[in-house]
């Protein structure tokens, strides 16, 4: 195969998420290089290799040099000056799998790992990985080996932990505002002397994940080795990934983020094959059911729950899924600074603090502990919440908070909310008889949640309580006037509250 080489240089240019390269027009012109050609590269101290697409330019770069758009810089890790070697791309023979299994054919696990392989390469174009991805997790009775094959590559094509045969994992389906129980059950189980290694989510249909949460009270972006130092002086962590952990599985995110649904089956794959990469042995699933949340009946909860319980067994995990019917948000903020203010009041004991996340964390924690065997049967949520009302928790998460580079010191009541903000009123007397968790969603991510981490919305009233005319029912939280303008249109048609 013919290779060239070029130097790097670093260009102030986002592309939106593609690994985009610049190459100078004399270069494209020698190569016998079009605009959008894909190229293979490669270099000394960089991963195998990976693909990338090209834009030709006159003036961004000089002859001889390729230029990295800051996707690429910081996806990669490449040094400005170094040389890289570079390759046209072809066809990949994965493509040859991606058809066949359009066209109704069953994968070998070889296919399935050749595909998740090049979509982590990048060997695959964004058109037809998202053919390969609507394929395998939209189709209708989606085989339960097929999910398996594809698990077992996601985690296969990245790096593996460890740590041991005591570990343990939480995991929710989500689409539950709020509901930010993990990072208090890490802290709580922790503190117990069992390890809790736990990646995490960032939001892919909601306001925040458990990662933009936690972000605002640490880092939660390691490589491997940083990971293992912090279980070795922590037991536990809150992080988004750990330098190559399951990698297809934020490529297919990437990809369907665009979509306003998650297929159960892409879910799955997705939950478990970081979970497994992870070394977890010991596994909670919590499935909140809400007709406006993720999953809307107990029949769909109960299909979810046999899929998860099929893939333990098949990697060795003892799997325990809690489903229930849920009647709203769980905690009162909503968004990234609101969800971790509502953990550091939980964690510190404040007063205000939210007492529904308050006992789901207890309880989750106590059933992850007996699940493990670290405590008998029917004394789990009497240890933690013990662990909490004693303070052990708080100081774990102390811990946890500055092995993750933030600072340990910090106070619920510090954490920075936007300045602009709007009350949002009861129009009637009477009784809330339900939270629309779709429209708490599009409000708050029109707020500007997750990626304005200070934007949310703080609920006063829950379901359940009996409001007057006036009463203040919640707060919209943003940065600036133009997002809370549009907030306010969104909620035109989207009304948070049902009062009868």
């Amino acid at each position: 195969m013919y290779y060239f080489n070029l130097k790097t240089k670093f260009v102030d240019f986002t592309t939106g998420g593609d690994l985009t390269v610049f190459l100078n027009n004399q270069d494209a012109r020698e190569q016998d290089l079009v605009d959008s050609d894909r190229l293979i590269m490669s270099w000394v101290g960089g991963q195998e290799s990976v693909a990338v697409e090209i834009n030709l330019t006159d003036s961004l770069v000089s002859a001889g040099e390729i230029g990295l758009s800051l996707e690429v810089k910081d996806q990669l890790q490449i040094q400005e000056g170094a040389f890289i070697k570079l390759s046209l791309l072809g066809i990949p023979e994965s493509v040859k799998a991606i058809a066949k299994q359009l066209e109704g054919g069953e994968l070998s696990y070889e296919e399935v790992y050749s595909v998740v392989a090049d979509l982590v390469s990048r060997r695959l174009d964004d058109v037809t990985a998202a053919f390969y991805i609507a394929s395998a997790y939209w189709e209708q009775n989606s085989s339960r080996q097929k999910m398996y094959y594809l698990t077992k590559a996601m985690v296969e094509t990245g790096k593996h932990f460890d740590f041991g045969e005591n570990v343990v994992d939480k995991h929710s389906t989500g689409g539950l505002c709020g509901n930010r129980i993990t990072p208090i059950m890490v802290a709580i189980v922790t503190s117990q002397g069992v390890k809790m290694p736990k990646t995490s989510s960032r939001a892919v249909t909601s306001p925040s994940g458990t990662a933009d949460t936690f972000e605002v009270l640490a880092s939660v972006t390691f490589n491997a080795e940083e990971v293992k130092e912090i279980i070795k002086e922590t037991n536990g962590c809150v992080i988004w990934g750990a330098g190559g952990i399951a990698p297809a599985d934020n490529r297919i995110i990437d990809l369907a983020r665009q979509l306003p649904a998650e297929s159960f089956p892409k879910m799955i794959t997705s939950i478990m094959s970081k979970k497994i990469a992870m070394g977890a042995k010991y596994l909670i699933i919590d499935i909140p059911v809400n007709p406006t949340a993720k999953v809307k009946t107990l029949g769909e909860a109960q299909e979810i729950e046999e899929l998860f319980v099929y893939l333990g067994k098949r990697f060795g995990i003892k799997v325990q899924v809690v489903s229930y019917y849920s009647l709203g948000p769980v905690g009162r903020g909503i968004g990234p600074a609101l969800e971790a203010r509502d953990i550091l009041r939980v964690m510190q004991r404040k007063q205000n603090r939210p007492l529904d996340l308050e006992k789901k964390s207890v309880y989750y924690s106590g059933e992850l502990l007996e699940l493990v065997g670290k405590v008998e049967n029917g004394q789990g949520r009497k240890i933690a919440q013990e662990a909490l009302d004693s303070g052990k928790a708080w100081q774990q998460m102390q811990r946890i908070i500055k092995a993750q580079k933030g600072n340990p010191d910090i106070d619920s009541e510090a954490i920075e909310i936007g300045s602009v903000t709007h009350d949002v009123r009861a129009i009637k007397e009477g009784r809330v008889r339900a939270i629309n968790d779709d429209s708490l969603d599009w409000t708050t991510k029109a707020l500007g949640a997750p990626v304005i981490k200070k934007a949310g919305t703080y609920l006063y009233k829950l379901t359940g309580e009996m409001v007057k005319k006036g009463d203040l029912l919640c707060r919209f939280y943003t940065t600036g006037q133009s997002r809370m303008d549009l907030t306010l249109e969104t909620l035109k048609n989207h009304q948070i509250y049902e009062i009868e």
